[in-house]
């Protein structure tokens, strides 16, 4: 169960047992990352995240294995995870500065207080929608108690992010309440990535666990301990400056995507147009599927059920991890760490704006959840029989979004 303390990285990604040296240097457990990552054990992870001094693993030793996983060279890698240059980056650059500046017209009109919860937010789409879509982001900016100052942007990868550690700044500067970072979708889907974590050509016809096994490459484990890495090594860092040691840190893990070539979903005309000529639905996950042969929409939902479970769970895993420093009274290595679950929020295809965002009204389902955990406060769930009041539970490192969705109960 995700909400384990003890949960072992084993139970996330299968692997197979062999051979190998007790100790390993920095550089051969990042090849077996990459090389063998279904043999790649949580002693290993550990062993490698433990090297401290000059042979300490580093953001730029992820950015290189990320770029071994895609066969990628620096210039190409820049290219695609830019998030700032085109159309694209001018929309992204156009709802930061308006973002910013009603942040900080807030703290010349005092609202800099206990009364009011001020967040800083480092983020892909889902924080970022660059029109239109009402993103987690704004909904939390439209309540009134909650400072947010934006460095999301529509397509950025959590390789630059981490890498570029502009966050860094920022919170030193603002010293907020919580720190929101939604990221790593980015670095998975996009020019057809999603192709890298299939085999190709495997039969549609096998039992479903044979399936799985078979149609997901080495690809996919390698960059889910690539993911995991970056985002250790982001806690750790957040976790080591005294001024921020009361941090709040909320991740969140996606819902279950769908693969759908349609760009017209519903009655919406806008929504037409923008997938129709602005976005890449379609490309991003179904096309990547077809590329390897696999056209059955079916399996094609199983594999990404597979990859968002993997997601979420290696989330849970970071935020359910043992205290095991020594420091007094803390139960978890990441106290301050939040994880937000979205999967089942889109109950139909039709909550789906595009393959990979939701719709307004979902992303305003998870946006009160947020509060819930910034604010620490009760939250209202809808039942059959009426409307509940949840309260926060501190040590509940992993809040479900929809707490009715069966397959996440």
């Amino acid at each position: 169960m995700v909400g384990s303390h003890y949960l072992n990285v084993c139970d996330l990604i299968p692997h197979r047992q062999s051979n190998k040296p007790l100790y390993m240097t920095k550089e051969e457990l990042l090849s077996r990352m990459i090389k063998n990552p279904l043999e790649f054990t949580d002693t290993e992870f550990l062993q490698l995240v433990a090297i401290t001094g000059k042979d300490a693993v580093t953001f730029e030793d992820l950015r290189n294995n990320l770029r071994r996983i895609y066969d990628m060279n620096e210039s190409s890698l820049l290219r695609e995870s830019d998030a700032m240059s085109g159309a694209f980056g001018k929309l992204n650059s156009a709802k930061q500065k308006k973002r910013r500046k009603k942040f900080f017209q807030r703290m010349r009109d005092g609202k800099r207080s206990t009364d009011y919860k001020t967040v800083v937010a480092e983020g892909d789409s889902w924080f970022c929608f660059p029109k239109y879509v009402v993103d987690i982001n704004e909904w939390l900016i439209r309540d009134d108690k909650i400072n947010l100052y934006s460095a999301a942007a529509a397509g950025d990868w959590i390789t630059n992010m981490i890498y570029e550690g502009k966050y860094i700044e920022e919170l030193s500067m603002i010293e907020p309440d919580a720190f929101l970072i939604s990221g790593g979708g980015n670095d998975f889907v996009g020019s057809y990535r999603l192709s890298f974590m299939i085999n190709t050509n495997i039969d549609e016809k096998l039992p479903d666990d044979e399936f799985i096994k078979a149609c997901i490459s080495d690809a996919f484990y390698a960059f889910i301990w690539t993911l995991k890495t970056q985002y250790w090594l982001l806690l750790s860092s957040l976790q080591k400056a005294d001024k921020l040691k009361d941090l709040k840190i909320v991740t969140q893990g996606y819902d279950y995507v769908i693969p759908s070539l349609k760009k017209w979903r519903g009655l919406d005309l806008i929504q037409g147009i923008i997938n129709s000529f602005f976005t890449s639905t379609g490309d991003w996950l179904c096309t990547p599927f077809k590329l390897k042969g696999l056209h059955n929409e079916s399996r094609q939902k199983a594999v990404i059920r597979h990859f968002i479970d993997k997601v979420n769970e290696m989330f849970g895993w970071l935020a359910n991890y043992p205290n095991v420093n020594g420091v007094t009274g803390e139960e978890y290595r990441f106290s301050n760490m939040y994880h937000i679950d979205c999967r089942g929020v889109a109950r139909n295809f039709n909550d789906w704006f595009d393959e990979i965002h939701l719709k307004s009204k979902r992303f305003r389902e998870i946006a009160a959840v947020y509060k819930h955990v910034i604010w620490e406060s009760a939250r209202k769930i809808k039942t059959k029989k009426g409307e509940i009041e949840v309260p926060f539970d501190k040590n509940l490192k992993v809040i479900k979004v929809n707490l009715a969705d069966p397959a996440i109960a």
